[in-house]
């Protein structure tokens, strides 16, 4: 009997040795997420992109509606969310390229209900949105850090620690007082 928890305790000894020296695969994600965002920006030379928030942030279209978005407002977008990959994660899209349908979508939202969404989550597109007009389009870096960080989300396409890629179109938006009118 001895015997055996001679050689247990020399098991777990020897596997908390391992782990300890074993590097945090938290942390070596978050680092190659750092560097291919990098490498993304340099060759797409978008560095001089990079806002205070953190988000790169190019306007596409200038909306032609003087309305600057801002927290409160109800918006009717087009969009399409990508990995760094090109692989498609979120759209309003059909398999053509072509948007039928807008996505509402509640900016700065407290609301649990709208937030379940997981476009919704996004932190660094509600930024990126507030930086716009009415009418507008634009393209966004996301990094992780304004996005879903380390959450596994593996099931909809998005792994830990992923960059997102956002190309969007604010078709109309509402104020938050011209929503108590309707």
């Amino acid at each position: 009997m001895k015997q055996y928890l001679y050689i247990l305790g020399f098991i777990v000894l020897f596997s908390g040795f391992y782990t300890s020296c074993k590097e945090n695969t938290l942390d070596a994600l978050r680092e190659d997420e750092v560097t291919a965002l990098n490498k993304y920006v340099a060759d797409k030379k978008l560095e001089s992109y990079k806002d205070e928030s953190g988000i790169y942030f190019k306007d596409s279209i200038v909306g032609t509606d003087t309305t600057m978005v801002r927290s409160g407002f109800k918006l009717k977008l087009y969009f399409k969310i990508t990995l760094l990959d090109g692989s498609t994660v979120f759209t309003t899209e059909d398999k053509y390229g072509h948007n039928y349908e807008e996505y509402t979508f509640y900016v700065d939202a407290n609301d649990a209900t709208i937030n379940q969404s997981y476009v919704q989550q996004i932190a660094g597109l509600h930024l990126g949105l507030k930086k716009m007009h009415i009418g507008g389009s634009a393209f966004m870096v996301i990094p992780s850090e304004l996005a879903f960080k380390a959450v596994d989300n593996s099931s909809i396409g998005i792994p830990r620690f992923s960059t997102l890629l956002a190309k969007v179109y604010v078709k109309s938006g509402l104020s938050p007082e011209a929503q108590k009118e309707q």
